[in-house]
């Protein structure tokens, strides 16, 4: 397979802000970590927070300086929580939480760790359980199965107690990766992608079907299963086939001791998952995580301006109709996203260094005119359009969503050996992706419609079928 760096040239990679030299520690040159989470709880996004130059800065490690009062719980490899469960690696973090790969004593197996920040409630939690409990009754149906089996079971939750405070911690099954770390620098093969959607929009169907918008969907909250046997390792078979944790020490900038509320040794995070391009039919067991967000509208109600998805995915009710109640529809505009970008190189939106009316505009450029009321509500569309709508930003617009498929789904597909579409198949995909972003809510359809339109049917589910068999 061609080597994926030749596309920075072709199109805009990620670029990371960090802060000052002086304060930054480098990581050492051998490393199998990545900086995003690989498990089967997510950590959260959380707050921004100025960085306060406190701790020299450790690529891929968590903000050192949330080590406080109220802030993260001091963990170190080998530790005991509960008296069960003994911390073997790191498998992610985020604003809110740090992740842990922990061997259980008392089951012999392995679980991922999830530990909040202190007096956190991780409410998620309930869901879960409500979640697992409602096995739907036409079970019979494998699809409606693979959405039920897609929601991580609860293995058990208790708090411990630290310098920090009180934090609250559940475990669940380990997985290998999300499906975001797998397909950086990668695409999945044709037949991988059709089946990882219909499970993922099956898991957002099983949601919606027990009343539960989900509120974050996107491929980091989208992971595979890890194998069974992975249970069967020892530590140390586990580390011998790994590696052994990566850490780094931890020092002041001013050269002062540590305090006694944080690590000696950040850990960075492991990864146990492949490349995209090398999963297969059978190894796509989707779980859908993090319900940091999901909420049941029939009792509690959320405006759209409190959408946490990011400004790329965020669905355009929530700049136009802030005070409007956020519903499943919103689900179903980043489901999109999601489903796009399962498939393409490029993202379909970008909000890189970009102000939010600029993601506007690019969803105009691809999707076409918004309603009238939208339109006149947008005082800034005069930075991007004319009067009569045509866009005056030259070549910095993106393309109509047929070019953007031809340009960021079918020409790397085909560079990389990894399926193309057929002309019927496009059709079917780009029509159900239209639908599913209507700029109206009222007018995307239901996850459960998703699973009966024409491409889900007859392209997706025959190879979703051969997946789990």
């Amino acid at each position: 397979m061609k080597s994926f760096k030749t596309l920075t040239h072709s199109w805009k990679t990620p670029r990371a802000i960090h802060p000052p030299k002086s304060s930054q520690i480098p990581l050492p040159s051998r490393t199998r970590r990545h900086s995003l989470h690989s498990c089967a709880i997510t950590p959260g996004q959380g707050p921004a927070q100025a960085y306060r130059d406190q701790y020299h800065w450790i690529d891929g490690a968590e903000s050192l300086e949330k080590y406080t009062r109220g802030g993260y719980h001091p963990v170190m490899i080998g530790d005991v929580l509960n008296k069960r469960y003994q911390i073997v690696d790191k498998l992610g973090h985020g604003g809110y939480s740090t992740v842990w790969l922990a061997r259980d004593t008392q089951q012999e197996l392995y679980v991922a760790l999830k530990i909040g920040i202190s007096d956190s409630r991780l409410h998620e939690t309930a869901i879960l359980k409500r979640l697992s409990d409602l096995k739907p009754r036409t079970s019979s149906d494998p699809v409606a199965s693979s959405g039920y089996d897609a929601i991580p079971r609860l293995l058990d939750e208790f708090t411990v107690r630290g310098p920090n405070g009180t934090h609250p911690c559940y475990a669940t099954t380990p997985a290998q990766c999300s499906l975001s770390d797998a397909s950086r620098h990668s695409l999945f093969r044709l037949e991988v992608a059709r089946a990882l959607s219909v499970k993922l929009v099956s898991a957002v169907a099983y949601m919606h079907s027990q009343g539960y918008i989900h509120g974050d969907i996107h491929l980091g909250n989208a992971m595979l299963k890890s194998p069974s046997s992975l249970n069967s390792l020892s530590v140390e078979q586990l580390y011998e086939k790994y590696g052994r944790p990566e850490t780094v020490a931890v020092s002041r900038v001013d050269g002062a001791p540590l305090p006694h509320n944080i690590p000696e040794k950040a850990v960075l995070p492991l990864y146990l998952g492949k490349k995209a391009h090398k999963i297969s039919l059978p190894e796509t067991r989707l779980i859908l995580v993090d319900f940091g967000e999901a909420f049941a509208p029939a009792s509690s109600t959320r405006p759209c301006e409190d959408c946490r998805s990011p400004l790329a995915a965020r669905p355009p009710e929530a700049r136009f109709e802030p005070l409007s109640p956020l519903s499943f529809s919103a689900d179903i505009w980043t489901l999109a996203i999601t489903m796009w970008k399962l498939v393409a190189m490029k993202p379909l939106f970008s909000d890189e260094f970009i102000p939010p009316d600029a993601v506007v505009a690019q969803q105009v450029d691809v999707l076409g005119p918004l309603p009238p009321r939208w339109w006149q509500l947008w005082e800034q569309r005069h930075q991007f359009f004319d009067e009569d709508g045509n866009p005056t930003q030259g070549e910095y617009a993106s393309p109509p969503l047929g070019e953007a498929f031809d340009a960021w789904v079918q020409k790397y597909r085909n560079e990389f050996n990894v399926g193309v579409f057929s002309q019927g198949e496009k059709t079917a995909f780009l029509q159900l992706l239209r639908q599913m972003l209507s700029f109206d809510p009222k007018d995307r359809p239901t996850a459960a419609e998703v699973l009966e339109s024409d491409w889900v049917v007859e392209w997706a589910r025959p190879d979703f079928e051969r997946s789990i068999k």
